[in-house]
């Protein structure tokens, strides 16, 4: 927005107002909001470039004077180091040889450009993830970790959903929403089962006693036995072929 107004501005000031003005940009947003004067941001280089509109118009009746959209030089070869070279213009002019054109075309020498807040928070940044970095250098080490046999995942739950497996971790380690850790959580007033009002809903009530569960009990129960009949069968023919 600001260079668009900048544009007509020298347009208007020229000594000779041009048949026709135009200027290229590829600011999308900045060309939407030059066909408005509404409060918001860019309001007061929307009300600037209006104004040097009206004063090319009054000054040559019938000029022509279009903004249109370009597309960005990204991708362009040279683009990438032309940045780089900006940034450190608008860093530095001054220590950089940086020559300011005035309006007049002489050069002068102007004071550094005003950083914005997030220029100097990212820099601040940069300095301690270098230093955190040089801290740490010491104490890092390139060997690649390996996660304990104790922490790798239970092979019953290893090839399941992931809701199915957190439930089961739940219950393995005693996290289970059971009455008797709501009770312990201080979410419930006690740790009475909900369903047949047993003084204390545990793990081994809700899989053994609880009657609300009796059939789902049993189906358990049954696959349990069918496992473990089958891992002593197993060992015994491992004995038996020793």
């Amino acid at each position: 927005m600001c260079r668009l107004a900048h544009a007509l501005e020298l347009a208007a000031q020229r000594s000779r107002t041009p048949e026709r003005v135009t200027i290229f940009s590829d600011a999308q947003a900045a060309i939407r909001r030059m066909a408005s004067d509404e409060p918001g941001p860019g309001q007061q280089y929307a009300l600037q470039a209006r104004k040097h509109i009206a004063t090319l118009r009054r000054a040559r009746k019938g000029i022509v004077i279009e903004i249109r959209w370009c597309p960005a030089h990204k991708g362009v070869a040279g683009n990438a180091k032309a940045d780089e070279w900006a940034k450190m213009a608008a860093g530095q002019p001054n220590t950089r040889g940086v020559e300011w054109l005035s309006s007049s075309g002489r050069t002068e020498v102007r004071a550094a450009l005003p950083r914005s807040l997030a220029s100097l928070k990212r820099e601040i940044s940069e300095k301690k993830w270098a230093e955190s970095r040089q801290r740490a250098g010491g104490r890092t080490s390139k060997t690649k970790y390996r996660m304990p046999e104790s922490q790798k995942p239970d092979g019953a739950v290893a090839d399941n959903t992931k809701r199915l497996a957190s439930r089961y971790y739940q219950l393995k380690t005693g996290h289970a929403r059971t009455g008797q850790y709501l009770h312990w959580a201080k979410v419930r007033p006690d740790a009475q089962c909900w369903w047949c009002k047993c003084p204390s809903q545990t793990r081994d009530h809700l899989f053994k006693v609880c009657p609300k569960w009796k059939m789902q009990q049993k189906i358990l129960w049954a696959e349990v036995q069918k496992i473990l009949w089958a891992e002593v069968l197993k060992e015994t023919k491992s004995a038996e072929g020793d």
